[in-house]
């Protein structure tokens, strides 16, 4: 098993994937003093396949703990609201997403629509918000598109609206997303 040392969580969620496929290559060539990540290495070098320290604990359970939050949201999240979100999903790229649209696809009626999310503890802005957050971040991640297309790609405007947006959602600019 593979542990990080010396990372914040921010270094783990950003870069780690990168920054351990360096690490990998660095260890097969024997140069780990060249790299500029040895003092924070993905992967440390006498013990690269040594199980996790006994101290790793507390940050094991902090991360299961996350997992499972997660894992809890999505399970918690009603038939009804998951049918909203990929109606707005499929909206999203053709930049024609109004609640009058996903309301008519549903068969409902707009106030029906508002109700409903309402009851869920959730309005249909907020809903159309997290959603874009959640696929700007996979987007930009996973599927290393340009930050200009994921703009448009989720129904904005123009790339800056998107980079206000996701400056907000993150405290970070896209390209530095995009970049890591």
């Amino acid at each position: 098993m593979l542990y990080y040392m010396g990372a914040t969580a921010r270094g783990v969620t950003l870069g780690l994937k990168d920054m351990i496929a360096r690490c990998i290559a660095k260890l097969r060539q024997g140069d780990c003093a060249t790299c500029e990540n040895r003092n924070s290495c993905a992967i440390h070098k006498m013990g690269a396949f040594a199980p996790p320290p006994a101290d790793a604990s507390p940050f094991a359970s902090f991360i299961s703990g996350l997992a499972g939050a997660l894992v809890s949201a999505i399970e918690r999240q009603s038939p009804f609201r998951r049918e909203v979100e990929e109606r707005l999903a499929a909206m999203l790229e053709a930049g024609d997403v109004r609640i009058d649209r996903v309301a008519a696809d549903m068969g409902l009626s707009r106030q029906t629509l508002y109700r409903r999310l309402k009851d869920e503890g959730i309005t249909f802005e907020e809903l159309l918000d997290k959603l874009r957050h959640r696929l700007a971040l996979r987007y930009l991640r996973e599927d290393r598109m340009s930050v200009k297309a994921a703009s448009y790609r989720l129904g904005f405007s123009e790339p800056a609206a998107f980079s206000r947006a996701f400056k907000r959602w993150t405290g970070q600019p896209p390209r530095a997303m995009a970049a890591a």
